[in-house]
């Protein structure tokens, strides 16, 4: 049986894969970092270390690799001195740019040493020490000749990211041939690459949008590019997921077949089968979380499309609009800390013309001008008053309604039964007015403020007033004085007994009493 992947089984069995990988970027950080600041008091800190390191790397694959050529240090030192006098514009000395190219050619080859990684082994427990070269040397006859190394050549290719490619695509090709050569291991590891990368574009496309919010010419040029080399490999990746899935089925098929057909050394044979037959069906899982993930990000994508159509259509007017900001100016004069700036935003307000003149012909105008001796007023018709109801007289007078209608059934039944619960209650409720009514907010609001007392007198409640619902039913008494005249009940909680409304709502049941003037009361 194959080991159960787990997040910390991935981190520590693929650290070490992972540091190997690394070991080939660790000289250039080194170089890249600091290595012309003690050189000659400073004066050539300037020089980009990185871009110089690039450089000699890619001479070296030219002359090694493209022309097969030996490079002798005469070779480098006359593509240096071109390099530095055409790219880097140092106006130097026949001596002082010997010198220079010298120091540079040492820090590259780190004095004849190796450079030395260190890294941490968590399977075997130890620090492992990695010796990397980006260049190296021999001698060809009495001649000293310098080549560049694998990990140097590694290195440069993988800085290069290919746009017009797409990593899924090509992961797919090598899970193909993984799959056709039954490597399961193998095109585990290829379709957990695949999950990566589907998240890495995922999370691109997020900063794409942000982007947009933020700068949309910027935002604008990274969706063009996003397109190109996300949007325009769906069509391809979706036939090869479908292809590779055909794959995995095939190979789940066998493995089964293979695990049931020998009979006689069936527990070996079973043993075996288990094992492979457990790595495809983890192979399987892993293939269509991908496609699920994969077919999330076309739908984040076409939304992405709409986005962006709606974002620049909306730049597109706002720049129309002769719109000064006053927030973004002391922004952008903050940031760029400019003093100056303030004088456009300040100047106005200090130039005020506070002194107010009166134009003569203005003044002559007023002379002149001889109003009528009566001013006709404006004719007013007869308005009419119109009477607003607020949203909160209505919710009111909703429920005034709601609890007149409860009360009368609860009196109705109070009068003609003298005793019963409020589950025959309920009952009762729904035979008049349909099960709905037991949906009702105002119906679970007349409830609460019934079980506020256990005693009503209907006599007394005519006179005195202690709760909100007592106000309710002397409203709805109010002009039936003989209707319900001496009519007295008691609420009794039943803890033990509960019911379950139509919403799913658990209340304890009432026993209601009439204790006067009900029909065993009269």
């Amino acid at each position: 049986m194959s080991q159960e992947f787990t997040l910390m089984g991935d981190i520590i069995r693929d650290h070490g894969e992972r540091m190997q990988n690394m070991k080939r970027y660790y000289p250039f950080f080194r170089l890249a970092k600091n290595s012309l600041e003690a050189y000659g008091d400073g004066q050539f800190k300037d020089l980009d270390m990185g871009l110089i390191v690039m450089a000699v790397l890619r001479f070296f694959i030219e002359e090694n690799q493209f022309k097969e050529n030996s490079v002798t240090y005469p070779m480098y030192e006359k593509f240096m001195a071109s390099f530095l006098r055409r790219e880097c514009d140092c106006k130097l000395s026949a001596d002082e740019a010997k010198e220079l190219i010298q120091y540079i050619f040492d820090k590259l080859c780190n004095d004849g040493r190796p450079f030395i990684y260190t890294w941490y082994d968590p399977v075997k427990k130890v620090n492992v020490q990695e010796r990397v070269k980006y260049i190296d040397s021999r001698f060809d006859g009495d001649t000293l000749v310098y080549f560049i190394t694998g990990d140097a050549i590694e290195f440069y290719l993988d800085t290069k990211e290919v746009k017009d490619e797409s990593k899924i695509t090509t992961e797919q090709l090598l899970l193909e041939k993984m799959l056709r050569m039954n490597n399961i291991a193998g095109a585990l590891d290829v379709v957990r690459r695949i999950n990566g990368e589907v998240g890495r574009l995922m999370v691109r496309r997020d900063e794409v949008v942000r982007l947009l919010a933020q700068n949309i010419f910027a935002g604008t040029k990274a969706l063009d590019e996003f397109s190109q080399s996300v949007l325009s490999w769906f069509k391809e990746e979706q036939n090869l997921f479908t292809s590779n899935k055909d794959l995995v089925d095939q190979a789940m098929i066998q493995a089964e077949n293979d695990r049931q057909k020998s009979p006689v050394s069936q527990g070996k044979a079973m043993e075996e089968a288990a094992y492979t037959l457990e790595d495809v069906y983890l192979l399987d899982q892993e293939l269509k979380r991908a496609m699920r993930r994969h077919s999330q990000l076309l739908s984040a994508c076409t939304d992405l499309c709409r986005q962006a159509d709606a974002m620049i259509e909306k730049a597109k007017i706002s720049r129309l609009r002769n719109v000064f900001s006053f927030d973004d100016f002391f922004e952008r004069v903050t940031s760029n800390d400019c003093v100056e700036g303030l004088e456009a935003f300040v100047k106005p307000l200090l130039g005020m013309n506070l002194h107010k003149t009166l134009n003569l012909y203005q003044l002559d105008k007023l002379l002149d001008d001889k109003p009528e001796e009566e001013e006709t007023g404006e004719r007013v018709g007869k308005g009419v008053e119109e009477n607003y109801v607020y949203s909160d007289e209505v919710v009111l007078h909703r429920i005034e309604n709601n609890f007149n209608i409860f009360l009368k059934v609860l009196f109705e039944q109070l009068t003609l039964k003298g005793q019963f619960d409020l589950k025959y209650l309920n009952h009762m409720y729904e035979m008049k007015f349909t099960e709905d009514v037991l949906k009702n907010s105002d119906y679970f609001s007349f409830l609460i403020h019934l079980c506020q007392k256990k005693h009503y007198d209907l006599d007394h409640i005519r006179r005195h007033q202690d709760t909100f619902l007592e106000g309710a039913m002397t409203a709805y008494l109010n002009g039936k004085e003989h209707m319900w005249e001496g009519l007295a009940f008691d609420l009794e909680f039943i803890p033990q007994e509960i019911l379950t409304l139509k919403t799913g709502v658990q209340i304890s049941n009432i026993r209601f009493q009439v204790t006067k003037g009900g029909r065993d009361h009269g």
